[in-house]
């Protein structure tokens, strides 16, 4: 910019540059100073043909600008964003939640990560060790009470969760064109090989497998490799066209956009976890919700186990399956809230569609006054640098914008270099958000 760059003369003018932007850096004129020439010279009848541009889209007119609510000449630009700094990142409204893992599951980074601001302690089931939940939870509960700080915890169930099976050698490669088979294993030994592709014989699977019709497409790895199905086999077997191909490692995931599975939301590991973790934990987080009933077999654990209405865990749905962002009136009526889970959504969906429907979903959670929850992916980098980058701090603060009540850190909490440090990050970058709250209003 004109601060930055300042040449004692110019050694290059562009004349089809209609803002003479480089003769303002050139010139070592200041931003401010290159603003009011333009404006001087454009308000001075000029004499001079105009000079054609060399595209013809006129400037500007973006799609959403003219949606813009008002003019930005009311805003003070000086006390609204250049003199002013978060003062204390834990005086915000909006919340922390982090993930524990290897790098923070003790009592040390317990207490370092509620004096850097975490509000909300996160037990992800899928990687539940015996006795961790047992060991972390009073811990949790024990140096929030020593730092005086109101704390929380969310237990998140896994739901189920569809994977290939072991590959027999170290990977198998997919070509594009190739048919291959999908099918439940027949014993211990049936190993996904080249030309076909094992799962282990669970209800979910099944299901998932019995659900495949033709013309569907089936998500290998995240979405890295894909495959359409073109022929029904067996019950529990379909013959599938590669399209993206790859190397194929074990134990990968398998996502099936168009499908709503036939079975329930909760595996027997689920309700075992939700078994010790339900009158121990502030919110309950389901995995893989499609609709209304799959929020219900959670009420009912409760209901079986006595637990009054105010000794409950607050229900949050993550909506990360097309078939929830259909039903989404019918799951949040029984929830208490919902997370806005872009990993899997993004596979499901495709990344290009993830953005509206982030919006969509907090506009709906605020609409029914429940908490909203966005998160994965907020400050990934920062899992090894101890800074995020411009992007990650303007996707967690337009996901305040947007009416989060609570943005989340996964791995860079679980397993990064650098939990304490994201979580300050995270807090100052809520709490400079939320200053602009008179300004700004959500973009929906």
């Amino acid at each position: 910019g004109g601060e930055a760059t300042r040449d004692p003369a110019p050694t290059y003018v562009d004349p089809n540059d209609p803002k003479g932007k480089q003769q303002a850096i050139h010139k070592a004129e200041t931003f401010a100073d290159y603003l009011a020439r333009r404006n001087a010279e454009s308000a001075a009848p000029s004499l001079a043909a105009p000079v054609s541009s060399v595209s013809s889209v006129s400037p500007g007119g973006a799609g959403y600008s003219s949606k813009h609510s008002g003019p930005s000449s009311y805003i003070d630009i000086s006390s609204e964003l250049l003199n002013w700094r978060p003062e204390d990142p834990l005086a915000r409204k909006g919340k922390v939640v982090g993930t524990l893992g290897p790098a923070t599951m003790n009592e040390e980074m317990i207490e370092k990560l509620i004096k850097s601001g975490l509000d909300v302690f996160r037990l992800n089931s899928s990687h539940r060790q015996s006795g961790d939940f047992e060991r972390i939870v009073p811990l949790i509960r024990a140096a929030a009470k020593k730092l005086g700080r109101s704390v929380y915890i969310l237990g998140d169930l896994q739901g189920p969760k569809f994977r290939c099976g072991t590959v027999k050698d170290e990977s198998i490669e997919l070509v594009v064109g190739e048919t291959v088979e999908m099918a439940l294993m027949q014993s211990n030994d049936d190993l996904t090989v080249p030309g076909r592709i094992t799962l282990a014989d669970t209800t979910e699977q099944n299901a998932m497998l019995r659900g495949l019709e033709v013309g569907m497409d089936v998500l290998l790895n995240d979405g890295f490799f894909a495959m359409k199905v073109t022929q029904r086999v067996a019950p529990d077997t379909v013959k599938c066209e590669i399209s993206i191909g790859g190397s194929l490692k074990s134990r990968k995931g398998i996502n099936v956009p168009d499908l709503q599975i036939d079975c329930a939301a909760l595996t027997a590991k689920d309700r075992d976890d939700a078994a010790y973790l339900l009158d121990k934990v502030d919110y309950m987080a389901v995995s893989f919700v499609q609709k209304g009933g799959d929020i219900q077999e959670l009420i009912d654990i409760m209901d079986a186990k006595g637990m009054k209405a105010g000794a409950r865990p607050l229900i949050i749905p993550k909506i990360e399956k097309p078939a929830a962002l259909k039903n989404i009136d019918e799951i949040l009526a029984l929830s208490d809230g919902l997370m806005v889970a872009r990993g899997d959504m993004g596979v499901e969906l495709g990344l290009e569609r993830v953005p509206f429907a982030q919006k969509f979903l907090i506009k709906k959670a605020n609409e029914a006054n429940k908490f909203c929850i966005t998160a994965t992916q907020m400050m990934e980098s920062m899992i090894e640098a101890p800074v995020p980058t411009r992007a990650e701090v303007s996707d967690v603060a337009n996901a305040i914008f947007d009416g989060s009540d609570a943005v989340m850190l996964s791995g860079e909490c679980a397993v990064g270099k650098f939990p304490c440090e994201t979580v300050e990050a995270m807090g100052r970058t809520i709490s400079a958000a939320e200053h602009h709250v008179r300004v700004m209003s959500p973009g929906f």
